[in-house]
């Protein structure tokens, strides 16, 4: 099938980011654990599928580093420190996208209504299509994931949840992948 609907991630399209997951603020995030399993199988989705990842960690010396189950599971995708709150006010990481040849920027991570948002919208005014993982984000107050979901949805992201966007990726259920993407989602 040639023609996709463009709202469809493509693995060959998509770069994962993966904002700001770090020791000191993830306690205080709503469904903390839940996140962090939707999380940790998005990311090893991506890995399987030959997706790229890159995580970003806010002003780690305040807010210490990516928590220790998503390092293991991002491996030796590049970790970029930052202390902007969109990823793309970070040279580092702008100049990262651009260079990836991605159109796609798919966002999880926290917060929502902070980086992630930030993120998404700065993502959008540069030409990049912007879908946000619903299940795959989240903020310390459930109301503001909810006001940030729907601001990047009226600004033009795609919001989407993490079985869709690995379904997307693989499209066919006869790739060598799918058994092993499959196992993840059990």
């Amino acid at each position: 099938m040639d023609t996709r609907h463009p709202t469809i991630a493509r693995r060959d399209e998509s770069l994962l980011v993966v904002v700001d997951c770090q020791e000191r603020l993830w306690k205080a995030i709503d469904g903390a654990d839940a996140l962090e399993k939707k999380l940790g199988i998005l990311i090893r989705g991506a890995r399987i599928l030959s997706v790229p990842v890159v995580v970003t960690e806010q002003y780690p010396k305040g807010l210490g580093p990516t928590i220790a189950s998503l390092r293991d599971a991002v491996g030796d995708s590049p970790v970029l420190e930052k202390s902007t709150f969109s990823c793309l006010g970070d040279e580092t990481f702008a100049s990262r996208l651009r260079e990836s040849d991605r159109g796609q920027v798919v966002v999880c991570g926290i917060e929502s209504h902070v980086c992630v948002q930030q993120t998404g919208l700065d993502a959008l005014a540069d030409g990049y299509q912007v879908q946000v993982v619903a299940d795959a984000v989240g903020s310390r107050d459930g109301s503001n994931k909810s006001i940030a979901l729907r601001r990047l949805e009226q600004a033009g992201a795609v919001v989407t949840n993490v079985e869709s966007v690995l379904f997307d990726w693989m499209e066919r259920c006869d790739v060598p992948t799918f058994k092993e993407v499959q196992g993840l989602l059990k």
